[in-house]
């Protein structure tokens, strides 16, 4: 029998999800095709990614692929056998990663088809949809564009997380990549008397698991006020 996520939440209280169902602990992801992390506020994207990295996806022999949008490679720490792609509006060339424009759709979608060849669980993480949903032209393009992405990610079985910062775009193309995905996780800031503090939430449409806005685990907030 599968078991249920326990909650306890409330403003300042400390909130718990069991082992077997917590969204952010090394091993839980990687199960899913396509896991959206949804930003709000002053969540930090590189931050988060940052988490991603560190808490949940761990030392690996299988490293990550990076396809990085508005977060520039230089701010991650990136072993050499990364493939680290730069889907940036910024001109210029380099031998530690691949320089792709927004524009180019067709080289974004190559660059994630060969990021899934070999064998293992071979990972994606990136905030290039920031980036994508800027210069696409319409919500039509984009749309299509996530389609093809998001069949090449299931076709090869991989898993790919990806950050979007969720009140820079307009709410339809959001939702529109929230529909996709297996999993959803969602931060957002808050303000009391205490100050400022960060709440997240869980929804997982592969295995019906849903959970309330609770307040961010303290051993897993490095989330910060930078952009």
């Amino acid at each position: 029998m599968q078991q249920k996520p326990i909650l306890v939440s409330g403003h300042n209280g400390d909130s718990s999800i069991s082992q077997a169902d917590k969204p952010l602990s090394r091993g839980t992801l990687d199960k899913y095709r396509l896991v959206i992390a949804c930003v709000r506020g002053n969540v930090s994207v590189k931050e988060t990614m940052r988490l991603i990295l560190r808490d949940v996806i761990g030392p690996s022999e299988n490293l990550p692929t990076l396809v990085l949008g508005p977060t520039a490679p230089d701010e991650f720490e990136s072993h050499q056998s990364n493939r680290v792609g730069w889907v940036t509006f910024a001109d210029g060339n380099s031998l530690a990663h691949e320089i792709i424009s927004p524009d180019n759709l067709l080289e974004v979608n190559l660059f994630i088809e060969k990021a899934g060849q070999g064998e293992g669980n071979q990972l994606i993480l990136g905030d290039f949809l920031d980036n994508i949903i800027k210069s696409t032209g319409s919500p039509e393009s984009f749309y299509s564009f996530f389609c093809q992405l998001a069949s090449r990610v299931r076709l090869k079985k991989r898993t790919a997380i990806l950050v979007i910062k969720e009140d820079i775009h307009d709410k339809r193309v959001v939702e529109m990549v929230k529909r996709f995905a297996d999993v959803v996780l969602e931060f957002r800031d808050r303000d009391n008397e205490a100050g400022l503090y960060f709440e997240m939430r869980t929804l997982n449409f592969a295995d019906n698991i849903y959970t309330p806005w609770v307040p961010f685990p303290q051993g897993l907030k490095p989330l910060c006020l930078t952009a």
